[in-house]
C-alpha cells in the first residue's frame, strides 16, 4: 500500500474519453440505447452484475414513474389515515413498569416476581421540605389528604375510566414514632429504630412515605403532580421547594422527560435539520420534500408500534428521531441523484433516473441499517429489543417512502418544485452537485497519492484504541440517569443529607412449616439478621417487623416473667396489624418475613457485588442460628435493574458483533468477492471502535443509550460506504482508473454524504439539553459517530481503494481508449456516466 508509482502508471494516459452524449429530450425523445432493460429488471441486474446507472426506457416507451406515479401516491394518501391514528396514539401510550428492565433470565427477577406477589409492589413516594418536624401538625393533615385522594384511571384493554385510589397506605415520621412508643419503648428508643428512615440525624427532620397502588402505574405523572397540589394546598409548600424522592418519583420524572422529549425537542430537531437542509441545499420546494417525506417515515415507524400493540417508553422515545433523520439521509441521496439527472438533461425524466440511480444503493443501506438494529434482539432487556425491532421495521418500511413515493412526488411536480433547472437540463448559477471542489480535489488526489501514509497510521490508531472498549464499565449511579440541574437530583440530595437513603431493597426471610418456632421467636431472628446486616453492610436504615418490638421485661422474677408473657400474648394478638403493615405474611403454614433496607442513591455503589455482600451475610447468620427449615433471598426492583446494568456491557459487545457479521456477509455478497467484503467493512467499524474505545480509555461509562447507539452507528455507518462504493464500481465497468473512479464516485455522492452526516448529526442537538440522560447521550453519541464516520468514509475508503486493496473492487467494463493527461500531469477528470456501452 502506497506505491505511488504503481499508482501513477496505472492513471497516466489511461483515463478514457467518454463517448460524446445527446442527453434526452424533454418530450422523452431523442438517441437511446435500445438494448437496455426496463427499470424493475435493471434491479435485478443490479443485484446480479455490476451495479450500473440505467438508461431509461427504450424505444420511446412509458417509463416506470409515467405509469405507476399516480397509483403509487394515491395508495401513500389511501394510507395514510392508518399512520396518522397511529403515530397519534402511539404518542398517548407509555409504558414505564420497572418489570421490563429485568431480564426474564435472571434468577433474581423470578424471586422479585415472587416477592410482588406476597408483599405488593415495594414502589415509594418520599416526600418532606424545610419545615416537615416531628411535631408540624401539617403532616398528619398531609397524611390524610394522600389516603383519601383519587385520580381517574383509563383501563388500556376496554377504554373505561374509573376512579381509584392514589396510595394503598400513608405513613408519617410521627405516626410510625406513636405506633413504637404505644409498645411501650422510650421515646429515645424509638427515634433511633427509625432514624435514617422516616427522621434524619438532628432528630426533628421527618417526612411522609406514601406507598402507591399498582393501578395507578399507567399513569405515574399524575400521581405525583396531585402530590405536589395536595402539598402546596394543605401544608403550602410550592412544588419547587417540596423534596420528593423515591421510585415512583424517578419513573414519573422519566414520563415527563420522555414527554416533553417528544413533545418539544422532537419540534425543535426537525426544524434544525430542516434549516440545515436548506442550507446545504439551498432549494427550499425540494428541502420541504426531504423534510416532508422523512416525517412520513417517521410517523410510519410510531403508526407500527402503535398497531402491533407495542407501547411507547424510555427507549423508544428515540424512535421517531431515529427514523427521521434516516428518513432524511435517504430522502436527500435521492434528491440528489434527481438534481444530477435534471442537471444532465434528463428533464421530465429525471425522477426515474433517480429512482434508478438509487434504488440498490438506498435499498441495501436500508436492509445494512436494519440488520445493525435488528442486532440489539440479542439484549436481554427486552425495551431494548422492543427498540431494535421497530426502529427496523421503520427503516425497511421508510426504504419504501424513499424508493417509491418521493420520486413519484418528484415526477408529478417536475416543473414546479425548482426554478434552479428546468426540462432543457440548464442549471441556476448556485446549483452544486459534484461535491469535488478546488482544495476538495487536491485533497483527494494527495489521499489517492499518498495512501499508505493514510491508511497505515489510521489502522494502527484504530486498533489502539479499540483495546479501550475492554475498560468500559457499565453506569451504576442515579446521576446518570438524570442531569446535574433535574430537580430530582437536587431533591435526592437534600433528601439524603436531611432524612437518610432512598433506594429501597428487601430481605425476605422464610420460615417453613416445619420449622418448630413461634412466631415471636422468629421476629427475634428477624431482629438478629437486621442487627447484623446494620453492623458489616454499608446499610445503616431498615425496617421490619422487630422495629415495632415491644420492651419486654429481661429479669429471671416471676413478676418480670408475668409481664414478658403478658407482652407477647399481646403482641401475638396484634400480629395482624404487622400483617396489614406488609411486614409479614403468613401463606399455607410459612411465614415471610420482609427486611427493608435503605440504600443511598447518590453514590457509585455496585449494587450488583452489594447484593452478592449482603447475602453472603444474611447466609451466614442462618448457619450461625442453626435454624431448620429457613431460607433468605434478596430482591428489590430499582437495586436489580442497577444491577441489571452490567448485562449491558454483554449485550453491546454481543449486538454490535452480530451487526458485524451478518453485515459482513451481506457486503461480501454484495461485492462478490470475501477479501472486498472485508476490507469494506474497515470504514464501518471505524467509527463505533474509535468512539467507544475512547470512552474506554477516559473512563466514561456505558448505558442504554451507548448500547442503542453502537449498532445503529453501524448500520448507519454502512450507508455511506454503499453509496460510494456503488459508483465507485459503476466507473470501473466504463473502464475507468481506480484513480478516476473514486473521482467519479465523489462527484455522484460525496456532496450527499457531507450533507447527510452534517444534517442528521447536528440535527440531535436539541435533545443534548433534556434532563433525561439516556436520550441526551444517545444524541451525543450518534452525533460524535456520524461525524468520525464521515472522515472514515471520504479519507480511509478512498485511500483504500487507491492502494493494492483497491483491485478488489473493480468490476472492469469494456476499456475506451485513454486520453493524455492534463498541462498539470493529472488524469483527465471524468465526466458524468450516463450510459454504459452495451
Amino acid at each position: 500500500m502506497g506505491n505511488d508509482s504503481q499508482f501513477e502508471n496505472e492513471n497516466s494516459g489511461n483515463d478514457p474519453v467518454r463517448p460524446a452524449y445527446d442527453p434526452p429530450q424533454s418530450d422523452g425523445t431523442g438517441p437511446r440505447d435500445s438494448t437496455k432493460p426496463r427499470l424493475l429488471r435493471s434491479v435485478w441486474d443490479a443485484f446480479q452484475t455490476a451495479p450500473t446507472p440505467v438508461a431509461i426506457d427504450p424505444d420511446g416507451r412509458s417509463t416506470f414513474l409515467e405509469k405507476w406515479a399516480t397509483t403509487i401516491l394515491c395508495l401513500a394518501l389511501f394510507a395514510s389515515p392508518f399512520v396518522l391514528t397511529g403515530t397519534v396514539r402511539a404518542l398517548k401510550v407509555y409504558s414505564s413498569d420497572i418489570r421490563q428492565w429485568l431480564p426474564d433470565g435472571f434468577e433474581e427477577s423470578k424471586v422479585y416476581d415472587e416477592f410482588i406477589e406476597r408483599f405488593g409492589v415495594d414502589e415509594m413516594v418520599v416526600l418532606s421540605w424545610e419545615d416537615c418536624t416531628i411535631d408540624n401538625p401539617q403532616i398528619l393533615l398531609l397524611q390524610d389528604a394522600l389516603e383519601k385522594t383519587k385520580i381517574e384511571i383509563k383501563d388500556e384493554e376496554t377504554g373505561e375510566i374509573s376512579e381509584s385510589l392514589v396510595f394503598d397506605r400513608v405513613v408519617t415520621g410521627p405516626d410510625v414514632i406513636t405506633k413504637i412508643e404505644n409498645s411501650g419503648v422510650k421515646t429515645k428508643h424509638a427515634h433511633a429504630r427509625v432514624q435514617g428512615l422516616m427522621i434524619g440525624p438532628d432528630k426533628k427532620t421527618t417526612c411522609v412515605v406514601a406507598y402507591p397502588r399498582k393501578e395507578v402505574f399507567s399513569d405515574r405523572r399524575m400521581a405525583i403532580a396531585r402530590v405536589y397540589e395536595l402539598a402546596e394546598e394543605i401544608v403550602g409548600v410550592a412544588p419547587a421547594d417540596l423534596k420528593i424522592g423515591g421510585p415512583t418519583a424517578d419513573a414519573a420524572t422519566i414520563e415527563s422527560e420522555s414527554k416533553r422529549s417528544l413533545g418539544t425537542f422532537l419540534w425543535m430537531s426537525v426544524v434544525l435539520v430542516a434549516m440545515l437542509t436548506w442550507y446545504r441545499m439551498r432549494d427550499l420546494p425540494l428541502t420541504l420534500l426531504v423534510i416532508g417525506f422523512a416525517g412520513v417515515c417517521s410517523a410510519i415507524s410510531l403508526s407500527i408500534l402503535y398497531w402491533s400493540g407495542g407501547k411507547m417508553n424510555m427507549t423508544l422515545i428515540m424512535l421517531p428521531t431515529l427514523t427521521f433523520i434516516l428518513g432524511v439521509s435517504g430522502c436527500v441521496h435521492m434528491v440528489n441523484y434527481y438534481r444530477k439527472a435534471a442537471t444532465l438533461g434528463y428533464g421530465m425524466r429525471s425522477a426515474d433516473q433517480a429512482m434508478a440511480d438509487g434504488i440498490y444503493p438506498v435499498l441495501l443501506s436500508s436492509i445494512t441499517t436494519a440488520v445493525g438494529l435488528l442486532s440489539l434482539g440479542s439484549s436481554t432487556v427486552k425495551p431494548i429489543q422492543m427498540f431494535g425491532f421497530y426502529s427496523a421495521c421503520g427503516v425497511m418500511a421508510s426504504s419504501l417512502v424513499m424508493l417509491f413515493v418521493l420520486p413519484a412526488a418528484l415526477y408529478l411536480l417536475r416543473g414546479r418544485i425548482s426554478k434552479r433547472f428546468s426540462d432543457d437540463g440548464k442549471m441556476g448559477k448556485r446549483e452544486r452537485t459534484t461535491g469535488v471542489s478546488r482544495s476538495t480535489s487536491l485533497l483527494l488526489n494527495w489521499v489517492c497519492r499518498h495512501n499508505g501514509i493514510v491508511v497505515l497510521p489510521t489502522l494502527i490508531a484504530v486498533v489502539i484504541l479499540s483495546l479501550g472498549v475492554f475498560k468500559l464499565k457499565a453506569s451504576v449511579k442515579l446521576q446518570n440517569r438524570f442531569a446535574s440541574r433535574a430537580k430530582i437530583i437536587s431533591d435526592y440530595g437534600w433528601l439524603e443529607s436531611k432524612l437518610g437513603p432512598l433506594v429501597p431493597m428487601e430481605v425476605e426471610l422464610r420460615f417453613g412449616p416445619g420449622n418448630g418456632l413461634t412466631k415471636w421467636n422468629q421476629m427475634q431472628i428477624v431482629q438478629s439478621i437486621e442487627r447484623s446486616i446494620k453492623q458489616t453492610t454499608a446499610v445503616n436504615a431498615t425496617l421490619s417487623a422487630a422495629t415495632f418490638e415491644p420492651t419486654v421485661p429481661r429479669g429471671r422474677t416471676v413478676l418480670d416473667r408475668v409481664n414478658r408473657s403478658g407482652r407477647i400474648e399481646k403482641w401475638t394478638e396484634e400480629f395482624h396489624q404487622l400483617e396489614n403493615a406488609n411486614l409479614v405474611r403468613v401463606i399455607d403454614g410459612t411465614a415471610y418475613w420482609r427486611i427493608s433496607l435503605r440504600v443511598a442513591a447518590l453514590n457509585d455503589i455496585d449494587y450488583g457485588d452489594f447484593l452478592e455482600m449482603t447475602a453472603e451475610n444474611v447466609d451466614e447468620q442462618i448457619k450461625h442460628l442453626n435454624v431448620d427449615d429457613m431460607s433468605a433471598s434478596l430482591t428489590g426492583g430499582i437495586p436489580l435493574v442497577y444491577k441489571a446494568q452490567h448485562q449491558i456491557l454483554t449485550d453491546l459487545m454481543l449486538s454490535f458483533l452480530t451487526a458485524f457479521l451478518i453485515i459482513t456477509v451481506i457486503m461480501m455478497i454484495v461485492l462478490r468477492n470475501i477479501q472486498a467484503g472485508l476490507v469494506a467493512m474497515v470504514p464501518n467499524v471505524f467509527p463505533p471502535l474509535v468512539v467507544f474505545g475512547a470512552m474506554g480509555w477516559f473512563q466514561y461509562s456505558v448505558e442504554i443509550g451507548a448500547v442503542m447507539t453502537a449498532s445503529v452507528a453501524l448500520g448507519i455507518a454502512v450507508d455511506d460506504t454503499l453509496h460510494f462504493l456503488t459508483w465507485y464500481r459503476r466507473g470501473t465497468v466504463e473502464g475507468l482508473s481506480r484513480f478516476a473512479s473514486i473521482r467519479h464516485a465523489f462527484e455522484h455522492c460525496a456532496k450527499a454524504m457531507i450533507d447527510t452526516s452534517l444534517i442528521c448529526g447536528l440535527g440531535v442537538i436539541p435533545f443534548l439539553f433534556g434532563v433525561f440522560m439516556p436520550t441526551a447521550k444517545f444524541a451525543a453519541l450518534l452525533l460524535i459517530m456520524l461525524m468520525t464516520a464521515l472522515p472514515g468514509d471520504l479519507i480511509l475508503l478512498p485511500a483504500l481503494l487507491a492502494g493494492p486493496v483497491g483491485v478488489l473492487f473493480r468490476l472492469r467494463g469494456k476499456r475506451k481508449k485513454a486520453s493524455k493527461p492534463d498541462q498539470d500531469g493529472e488524469p483527465v477528470e471524468p465526466v458524468e456516466t450516463i450510459r454504459r456501452q452495451g
